[in-house]
């Protein structure tokens, strides 16, 4: 028996690796006919210990990965934001790496995914993820892998994932070849049912393919699918109109991306619908929808060539041409010509389903199962006992709030009075202050402080060669409480700073850094719960130069609860999840106040002709309907009940600079149109 893994060609561009030799990468669309085999054998005694692990990997069964570099694994062994352990590597893709970890607390294992550290270097990158990340957090169904916990650590972008066992359909079919219609149509709808629920809260996938679904098998042997990475593609682009020819600049895959996308136009669930055909083309078939010499010419393709039918390209398969009618009308080129909806899609799909396979075998079954998001999960594959789950965080949380209300007490009643005086004594907390206490750089040493009043603080001795001085404060609002939150802070004139908000366990809620040297940061009304912490930094350094220490010129925090006004928008509502309703005759004021901020709006009145009166004051501003048109000044539309509405500045792709209007509100009104 040989150790030796197979050879993996590794993409020129992106180092993204495969078993078998393709005319361009998958990944990034890089010519892979530049890549060469990598033979692990002939590499396995140069790197010393790398080679140690490569070789136990191979006896247990597992591929040694040449994709990482000594920065991905110097991940290993890490503590991040004081909960997860990074244990091991499980692979590498187009946003980022993945990595096996460990909840410290509870000995459960997950799945973490780190974005590539070029794109925490961008503020509107990182507010787009934390909206992104927010709204992904939110889904539930079944068939959709789980995001448990997302946030920053040593400059990337993380997320907790469900860590699913299994392997994606990409290398299912390169290993199996096509797959046959009674196991085709109960995965379809199973990846229906997850990017439905998505497409409700106003969350498009943009990068749907094989690569993006785990498959593992369920107590009962069948198939059961797991979707990943939803609305996060877009966070590795950031031109919104991109041009063709340019790879780096197009948010998907080539072999399953959309015309309308491929063309930069606005994307809707529509698009989704045109992966999931060409994904349904690849799993029948064997093969890719199109091919070509090069990413451009798969992607001109899309854009120009009529779709084969499934059974064309198939014909020893037996297709029936029920299926052909679904596959080429979700691969229509006009999105109106495609499937209005994906439950649509589905509910063809078990049809044909029922008449040519029949109800009882083992994938209508599935069906049933894929069709509700049901209480019962003993079916379900994905967590072990070992494994993270959602309820094992909320049970978590739920015990650790109280145990701090416990522990101290179950200590008093087991010492005498004398030593309950002296243990108070030593555990009560600080008053709060108005000035930074240091040490305060991390959150166990954050200064107390109260809402409402001005709090000051220097941004003094910096942390190490690339990093300045980090202040935290802790606001110690009651565990379960809600405020709605505007928080500021000055910045020294020569410094450039950062403000950002946590929650008590470490994790992001929001960041904020628009303004330049000198400038001030903003957070506005911004809902939190329970303990609140707050951030000043520095903002990192570029080209080598040291961070800034001001010993003279302190800077000003301020923490002030809103009151929650009728008519006024509040934070987060960057998404169809979390939109603002606004009714007939109805008025919403908010704040454009950061570059990137976006802010949706639902409208809740009945279908029909409606007059969007809008007064932007100062601010440059722009809004757009799912027509994608992009409107500066009031006019009459045509919504659907539920319609959104999305809000966002004009300049935001000016780079940094003065934000004008960024203390003005805005006014939007809807009247129903004669």
């Amino acid at each position: 028996m040989t150790l030796t893994p197979a050879p993996r060609y590794v993409c020129p561009r992106c180092r993204s690796a495969f078993g078998e030799l393709s005319r361009y990468c998958r990944e990034c669309g890089a010519d892979m006919h530049r890549a060469s085999a990598l033979d692990a054998a002939a590499r396995s005694g140069v790197e010393g210990g790398r080679a140690a692990t490569d070789a136990a990997n191979a006896a247990a069964g597992r591929e040694a990965d040449r994709r990482l570099s000594e920065s991905n694994r110097a991940w290993l062994g890490k503590i991040v934001d004081g909960r997860y352990r990074v244990i091991d590597v499980l692979g590498r893709g187009g946003m980022g790496v993945v990595y096996k970890v460990e909840h410290l607390r509870m000995g459960k294992i997950a799945a973490m995914k780190v974005l590539h550290r070029d794109l925490a270097d961008d503020p509107d990158v990182i507010s787009r993820f934390e909206r992104e990340a927010h709204a992904v957090s939110q889904l539930v169904h079944p068939n959709t892998v789980q995001v448990f916990d997302f946030g920053a650590a040593q400059g990337a972008l993380y997320l907790i994932m469900e860590h699913v066992r299994g392997q994606d359909l990409q290398r299912i079919v390169d290993r199996d070849g096509p797959m046959p219609w009674a196991r085709v149509a109960p995965l379809l709808i199973q990846i229906g049912g997850a990017l439905q629920e998505a497409h409700d809260v106003g969350i498009i996938h943009r990068d749907l393919k094989p690569d993006n679904v785990i498959i593992s098998r369920t107590t009962g042997g069948r198939d059961f699918a797991k979707v990943l990475d939803f609305g996060l593609a877009k966070l590795e682009h950031r031109e919104p109109r991109p041009d063709v020819t340019d790879r780096a600049q197009i948010v998907g895959t080539p072999y399953f991306m959309a015309p309308e996308q491929i063309r930069g136009d606005e994307v809707d669930a529509r698009t989704d619908i045109y992966a999931m055909g060409a994904m349904m083309f690849r799993l029948l078939t064997g093969e890719y929808l199109f091919t070509a010499g090069s990413a451009v010419g798969v992607l001109t393709k899309h854009l120009t060539v009529t779709p084969d039918a499934p059974s064309q390209r198939a014909p020893d398969r037996g297709l029936d041409p029920r299926v052909d009618h679904i596959c080429l009308r979700a691969l229509a080129k006009d999105p109106a010509d495609r499937w209005p909806s994906v439950t649509a899609m589905v509910q063809e799909i078990e049809e044909v389903f029922a008449e040519l396979v029949g109800d009882a075998s083992s994938g209508g079954r599935v069906i049933a199962r894929s069709a509700v998001i049901e209480d019962d999960d003993d079916d379900e594959p994905g967590a072990t006992a070992l494994e993270l789950r959602r309820a094992d965080l909320d049970s978590f949380e739920r015990g650790l709030r109280r145990r701090r209300w416990t522990v101290a007490g179950g200590a008093l009643l087991g010492l005498g009075a004398a030593a309950a005086a002296v243990g108070w004594v030593l555990t009560r907390p600080s008053p709060p202050r108005s000035e930074e206490a240091e040490p305060n750089d991390e959150q166990a040493q954050a200064t107390p402080i109260v809402a409402g009043g001005e709090v000051t603080g220097l941004l003094g001795r910096r942390r190490s060669v690339t990093e300045g001085d980090r202040d935290m404060f802790r606001v110690a609002w009651p565990i379960g409480s809600r405020h709605l939150v505007t928080t500021t802070v000055t910045a020294p004139p020569n410094v450039d700073v950062t403000l950002g908000l946590r929650r008590d366990d470490g994790g992001v809620i929001a960041l904020a850094n628009d303004g330049g040297v000198g400038d001030r940061e903003r957070l506005r009304r911004r809902w939190v719960e329970g303990p609140l912490l707050v951030e000043v930094a520095q903002v990192a350094t570029t080209g080598g130069a040291l961070p800034v220490e001001n010993v003279s010129d302190p800077y000003v925090l301020v923490v002030q609860e809103e009151t929650d006004e009728p008519g006024w928008e509040s934070e987060p509502n960057g998404g169809g999840a979390d939109a603002t309703p606004i009714a007939a005759g109805g008025t919403v004021r908010g704040y454009l106040d950061a570059r990137s901020d976006v802010d949706v709006l639902r409208w809740t009145g009945p279908a029909g002709k409606v007059a969007v009166e809008l007064e932007p004051g100062p601010i440059p501003m722009t809004w757009t309907l799912a027509d994608g048109v992009v409107r500066t000044a009031g006019a009459t539309v045509t919504l659907a009940e539920g319609a959104l509405i999305s809000l966002e500045r004009s300049d935001r792709d000016d780079g940094p600079g003065p934000l004008p209007g960024v203390d003005a509100a805005y006014a939007i009104t809807l009247r129903p149109a004669p």
